[in-house]
């Protein structure tokens, strides 16, 4: 089980990290070129905004029911539609989308009392983990889209 300490942060340098792939690119770089699949930067920001929103959730009824979950595949269609959603909101808003996610989750870590990160439930994909390490496995979110990102900024830095 890892502590607190470890998961805040694993939270924030993988925020951090992720967050400075999209330095010195420019907003059409950002928005209209694909970087995964056919995924622009955006819409990867848009997609990780959409996981530290289901995690807060998640975190808020940890040990509890969470009807919203029950049948639901978090797959590549689940990632799709939650990305869709969010296409038409300009680059900054889905920026500070997932910046507003990302301090929500790291609140609910700092004010968590010591016995429920020791709580034992299932993630939303069904594996069972104390709390503690589900926050901490929500920063491999951001690290999984960063080689992804840093690669393109590098390919974006070589063309101008």
């Amino acid at each position: 089980m890892h502590t607190r300490d470890e998961a805040w942060g694993a939270l924030d340098s993988g925020f951090k990290t992720f967050m400075d792939t999209m330095g010195q690119l420019t907003e059409e770089e950002l928005t209209s070129r694909p970087v995964v699949g056919k995924w622009s930067v955006k819409d990867v920001v848009a997609h990780v905004w959409s996981l530290m929103e289901e995690a807060a959730r998640t975190v808020k009824a940890w040990d509890g029911r969470r009807p919203w979950q029950e049948g639901v595949a978090f797959d590549d269609e689940w990632n799709e539609r939650h990305v869709r959603e969010k296409e038409a909101l300009a680059l900054i808003a889905v920026v500070d989308g997932l910046t507003g996610a990302h301090r929500q989750l790291m609140h609910l870590l700092d004010v968590a009392e010591d016995e429920a990160l020791a709580v034992v439930a299932k993630d939303p994909k069904g594996e069972e983990m104390p709390l503690v390490d589900y926050f901490y496995a929500m920063a491999q979110y951001y690290n999984d889209h960063v080689n992804d990102l840093k690669a393109y900024q590098d390919h974006c830095l070589e063309c101008d």
